[in-house]
């Protein structure tokens, strides 16, 4: 997403907190308390949709996810995400903190950034001591992972699968622009975003003069599209918590849409869930070549597969 015409920071950071239990105050916000959070990163809350498990937010820069055992939030641009914790913690106790994470992929700006990684994690640390990865090459398209388990036993059953495009097609790009389709609504129907799942209740947000983003969400499930159109630096990113047999079709779904020159794909699963059935990993779509393949299996009972394609 983007308010201007110059270079902005589309790929994300994300923080991502579990807890041991339940807490059925975590949605309430009495005390503007989510209003809080998000400001502390340099973003705002533009709109919110909620059902009966979990609550959406669109921000300024990209998503805030919030359900009874979870908060899960992405910003963009150049916003200082981890500047969150201590506002949530000020909240949630860290006694009932199951798990932490945090993932932050290459950055296109990382000298416009008020932070880098390391940094990020010893202030991360400063809170929860974890461990700290990179997966992929550290010249091309990574991410860099940090985690904090405070569990004794294997996660429940849970995924997360991320598509992280650049270069995204001329045609793909006018979608999202304000003066080019008009509304939100129209972005959403005539780049079919909206088919990828669509019994899922959508809120998204057009920006101007470009940039785009959507949440969805049925039941505890959601998805999250950003795209940012600019032309000396397009990015589109597709995340979901759907689990899947086989991530081929929604895949081929997402690339058909953006047509990228390149792009990762981000599959987060509990290693308990897929031990004996791992989900179908598409190494090679139709078009692309993959270039680089990294999987991780942490000791807190969470794995990582990441890979990289190219035309």
């Amino acid at each position: 997403m983007t308010n201007q015409a110059a270079a902005f920071e589309g790929p994300e950071k994300k923080l991502e907190i579990i807890l041991r239990r339940p807490a059925r105050d975590l949605r309430a916000d009495p005390d503007g308390r989510w209003e809080a959070v998000v400001a502390a990163t340099r973003s705002r809350i533009i709109s919110r949709r909620s059902n009966n498990h979990l609550d959406a937010y669109l921000l300024s820069e990209s998503s805030l996810f919030v359900w009874e055992d979870r908060i899960l939030m992405i910003t963009c641009g150049r916003t200082a995400l981890t500047r969150a914790l201590p506002e949530i913690l000020s909240f949630v106790s860290s006694r009932d903190v199951e798990f932490v994470f945090y993932q932050r992929k290459n950055l296109m700006y990382p000298n416009d950034q008020p932070s880098d990684f390391e940094r990020e994690v010893a202030y991360l640390e400063g809170f929860f001591k974890g461990k700290s990865y990179r997966l992929g090459p550290a010249n091309h398209d990574h991410v860099h992972v940090f985690y904090s388990s405070h569990n004794k036993t294997r996660p429940a059953e849970d995924a997360t699968f991320e598509v992280l495009m650049h270069g995204l097609s001329p045609t793909a790009m006018e979608y999202f622009a304000a003066g080019s389709v008009g509304s939100a609504a129209a972005s959403l129907r005539l780049s079919r975003l909206g088919d990828v799942y669509p019994d899922m209740l959508t809120d998204c947000y057009l920006f101007a003069p470009c940039g785009f983003s959507v949440n969805g969400i049925h039941e505890d499930r959601y998805f999250t599209v950003h795209v940012t159109p600019q032309p000396n630096g397009s990015y589109a990113s597709f995340e979901t918590n759907i689990m899947e047999r086989d991530y081929r079709a929604v895949v081929h779904k997402i690339l058909s849409i953006f047509r990228p020159t390149r792009f990762s794909l981000v599959l987060t699963t509990s290693v308990g869930n897929h031990l004996g059935a791992r989900p179908v990993f598409p190494l090679a779509p139709e078009g692309y070549r993959a270039v680089e393949r990294s999987l991780y299996e942490f000791d807190c009972g969470y794995a990582i597969t990441f890979t990289n394609h190219v035309l």
